[in-house]
């Protein structure tokens, strides 16, 4: 009777077929989603053309977070979250330019950090997807509000701004965009450096669950920090003061853009209860699903 054994390079190969086998087995999948992709693509056609409107946005900033979290939730082993997460972020990419023009604008920002933004860009919204750098933002803002595929990256508010591009939104010098996420989407540890931007586009800002509201008002005096808080306070709202920018519009006024730690929709009566003296006007500027936050990411 004779033994057999298995040689290493044998026990190798067997490996390497099941490794192949894998493969097969997720490109597979990866048509069939693509296949499901494209008849959901055909149906929000049809029913665009039903009401009218011609064509339908794509990018649906929500839906994809919700998804994100779903897996880094189930996620486990020694692949890194942010692996996952770029893994299919450059699926859910591919998949909205399947469905129609998809593009991204970037703003270099002021600070140099030019880079930084443009790989927050390329990281999220993938590899293939057309993008264009601009070294001011409010040309970003001109290409979003003129075109409804397209998506811009703006640096993340906060106090000294030279020129800050949310008061653009705040008093009404572009319409039919808000803010609908940020990035990056994955965060680890504490990083006060990290290069932080938000999403706007012709989308909507969607409940998920977990969320950030961006709100700003509009009022006749200069507003402390506490006195922000305490308006939006009185109002039922938990909001803090991000940025302010005084604007001259033919008055002299002071805006001011507050984070409200959940979902807000433009009919919530809390916002209705901001408008009250001094605050001259308010607008919802949209918000983000809040990112998901690790202390380590299987390192």
């Amino acid at each position: 009777m004779t033994s057999e054994t298995t040689t290493p390079e044998q026990a190798l190969a067997d490996v390497r077929k099941e490794i192949d086998a894998i493969d097969d087995a997720l490109q597979d999948l990866l048509l069939k989603r693509t296949e499901l992709v494209v008849g959901v693509a055909e149906a929000k056609a049809r029913a665009a053309k039903e009401a009218g409107e011609g064509s339908f946005v794509a990018f649906r900033p929500g839906r994809e977070a919700q998804v994100l979290r779903r897996l880094s939730q189930r996620h486990r082993g020694r692949l890194p979250v942010r692996v996952l997460v770029r893994i299919w972020r450059e699926i859910m990419a591919a998949m909205t330019r399947i469905q129609g023009p998809f593009r991204v604008d970037v703003h270099g920002g002021s600070d140099g950090d030019a880079l930084g933004y443009w790989d927050l860009a390329r990281n999220y919204y993938g590899s293939a997807t057309p993008m264009d750098l601009h070294g001011e933002a409010r040309d970003v803002l001109r290409r979003v509000a003129q075109d409804r595929s397209a998506v811009g990256i703006l640096p993340e508010p906060g106090a000294g701004e030279d020129d800050p591009w949310w008061v653009a939104l705040a008093t009404g010098g572009f319409t039919g965009m808000r803010v609908v996420a940020r990035l990056p989407f994955v965060e680890v540890g504490e990083d006060a450096n990290a290069v932080r931007a938000l999403v706007l586009a012709h989308s909507d800002f969607d409940n998920t669950g977990d969320d950030t509201a961006l709100v700003a008002i509009s009022t006749s005096e200069s507003l402390s920090d506490a006195r922000v808080s305490a308006i939006a306070k009185a109002a039922g709202l938990d909001g803090r003061r991000l940025a302010s920018a005084r604007v001259n519009n033919g008055l002299s006024a002071h805006v001011y853009l507050i984070a409200v730690p959940h979902y807000l929709d433009a009919g919530d009566e809390r916002l209705s209860a901001l408008a009250a003296e001094p605050v001259t006007d308010v607008k919802l500027l949209g918000g983000y699903a809040n990112p998901l936050r690790l202390e380590r990411d299987g390192e």
